[in-house]
């Protein structure tokens, strides 16, 4: 699943370290993230048997977590509920973490995810009330470390600025809950339960604002994301209401050219279900001369995207 806020856990530096094991651990993860998976798989199995003799169950367990993201994002979904079924046990007994760690709840929103995938949709939607509740207590005992209501959020940014990271991070993973809770609703669960994921996003949206600013790259990714979603389930209506919170920020922002002409395709799929259709063609070829300097992939759709609503629109006309 494609999620907006930040993948905080297990995350190497780019330089490549002296010690041959953890040397293959970061070399599996670069190939991971250039999609060559059956390269990292390869090297993580060489690694493991490097590990066998080492007595170090962190190294270890470092590994069945690069193999079991490995195997979630190749679609490998048996394998990657094992490994991270093998991980979550050795978090629990073998290096005391709890359910409410930070690692914990990384690895469960990923298995709840499969569950979903394979239409395990009961057990899925257990995993994610679990990680929304869980870090909910955290923010909570979190917050008032700082001695901050969560409710009241006025001091946030000045704290974000003295603290960083060490603040961030919790309210970052919360962030996350809220919104793969939010994407799972309104992809798999029934249409009257959809109303129910937008005070999920609406909190995602706040924490959003609070870490990374109103006029950011991953505030409009999350509001382009969720409303796909939305579009798909023929929710133009809300999708609509979400898209045109950043329909006029989303020019100013320069990490989101890219972004731009798919943005304003589904605005304007959102405007023309809703009656504008005027309104919709012209959002609908700005979107082809934005996509321009983009991918052929990307210019080819908008292309397509356009001359489809044009003739739906003669046919209705």
């Amino acid at each position: 699943m494609i999620t907006t806020f930040k993948d905080l856990f297990g995350t190497p530096p780019f330089q490549l370290d002296k010690d041959p094991l953890k040397h293959k651990i970061k070399e599996a993860w670069l190939y991971r993230k250039e999609h060559k998976y059956n390269q990292a798989v390869i090297v993580l199995e060489e690694a493991m048997q490097m590990a066998t003799g080492r007595n170090n169950e962190l190294i270890v367990s470092r590994i069945i977590d690069e193999l079991a993201n490995t195997y979630y994002e190749m679609g490998k979904l048996d394998e990657a509920e094992q490994a991270f079924r093998d991980l979550l046990q050795r978090l629990m007994i073998l290096h005391t973490k709890k359910d409410d760690d930070p690692e914990f709840i990384d690895v469960s929103l990923k298995l709840s995810d499969i569950f979903a995938q394979k239409g395990k949709l009961d057990d899925a939607e257990i995993g994610y009330k679990h990680c929304v509740a869980r870090q909910m207590k955290v923010i909570e005992r979190h917050m008032a470390k700082y001695s901050i209501n969560y409710g009241g959020s006025h001091d946030i940014p000045q704290v974000v600025n003295q603290y960083g990271a060490v603040f961030t991070d919790p309210l970052a993973l919360y962030g996350l809950c809220l919104e793969q809770y939010a994407h799972f609703i309104a992809r798999y669960r029934e249409e009257k339960r959809i109303d129910d994921t937008a005070q999920l996003i609406d909190e995602a949206l706040k924490i959003s604002y609070q870490i990374y600013g109103i006029n950011c790259f991953h505030t409009i990714n999350m509001l382009n994301n969720y409303s796909a979603l939305l579009i798909n389930r023929n929710r133009f209506d809300l999708a609509k209401k979400y898209l045109e919170i950043g329909i006029d920020r989303i020019l100013y922002i320069d990490e989101c050219s890219s972004l731009l002409p798919g943005y304003y395709c589904n605005y304007s799929e959102a405007l023309y279900h809703c009656g504008q259709r005027v309104e919709a063609l012209q959002y609908a070829k700005k979107a082809v001369n934005l996509s321009q300097s983009e991918s052929k992939e990307l210019k080819n759709y908008t292309t397509r995207f356009l001359q489809d609503m044009e003739k739906d629109y003669k046919r209705h006309r």
